[in-house]
């Protein structure tokens, strides 16, 4: 499955319109019970916009009651990824409130599946953005695919949030010659999904060294974690993960 989600990156780093970009993932990921996607940036660093950058396939309707309804200031999965940096789980939302019963019920009343996974993004320009997807699935079946593909969507969230700083014109190229040949090696072998001693066997080195390494990468690339820096990474083509 990982190849699969590469191969995505690499037809995403071709594509230069937000909308086409979005188009793209919604046609990959459908194949997996996860065509409802949505993105959203601010503080973008870029004079040509003052706005909230946002790419979305989640239905017309539902993205004009949005924002009719100013849900932007209480949706509890935008506060929740604001609050912390790790992956939302939709399932883990408390819903005791009226307004963020009301807010869920009223998504699936507009046919977004009430399963999901939301992703927060801090950049290195000081931008926040959040990447989410949702299923319509029971809760044992989301519970399977959420383990399944946890990796490879947050992989992709902060692939797609790069891509789309490039398509907006935000220079990210002062780091393309920044990595040494063993941090990309170090970077290119967990792409591929292995752990830090794996690594440390395949290239003869202690795992604390790869600790260093992978951290200076994650450093030098101005990335949140290694995870980020590996999409920063394959998606620049400073490794190649075939």
């Amino acid at each position: 499955m990982a190849e699969d989600f590469f191969e995505l990156i690499d037809k995403l780093a071709k594509v230069k319109r937000l909308a086409e970009g979005t188009d793209l993932l919604k046609l990959a990921l459908k194949e997996h019970g996860l065509g409802q996607i949505a993105y959203a940036v601010v503080n973008l660093p870029t004079k040509t916009r003052a706005t909230p950058l946002v790419a979305s396939a989640y239905t017309p309707e539902w993205q004009r009651h949005y924002t009719q309804s100013d849900y932007v200031n209480i949706d509890p999965i935008v506060r929740a990824g604001m609050g912390g940096v790790l992956p939302v789980d939709w399932a883990t939302i408390q819903t005791n409130s009226p307004i963020v019963k009301k807010f869920f019920g009223e998504a699936q009343e507009f046919g977004i599946g009430s399963s999901g996974l939301s992703f927060p993004i801090r950049g290195r320009h000081g931008e926040f953005a959040i990447f989410s997807v949702a299923a319509r699935e029971c809760p044992a079946n989301w519970e399977a695919l959420k383990r399944k593909m946890a990796r490879e969507l947050m992989l992709l969230a902060y692939s797609f949030h790069d891509w789309a700083l490039r398509a907006e014109g935000v220079d990210q190229h002062d780091f393309l010659d920044a990595l040494s040949t063993r941090e990309k090696d170090c970077l290119r072998w967990r792409a591929m999904g292995k752990s830090d001693w794996d690594i440390s066997h395949l290239l003869s080195i202690s795992e604390r060294t790869v600790k260093f390494h992978l951290e200076n990468a994650r450093a030098k690339l101005g990335a949140t974690n290694t995870v980020h820096a590996v999409a920063i990474a394959v998606g620049f083509g400073i490794i190649v993960t075939q």
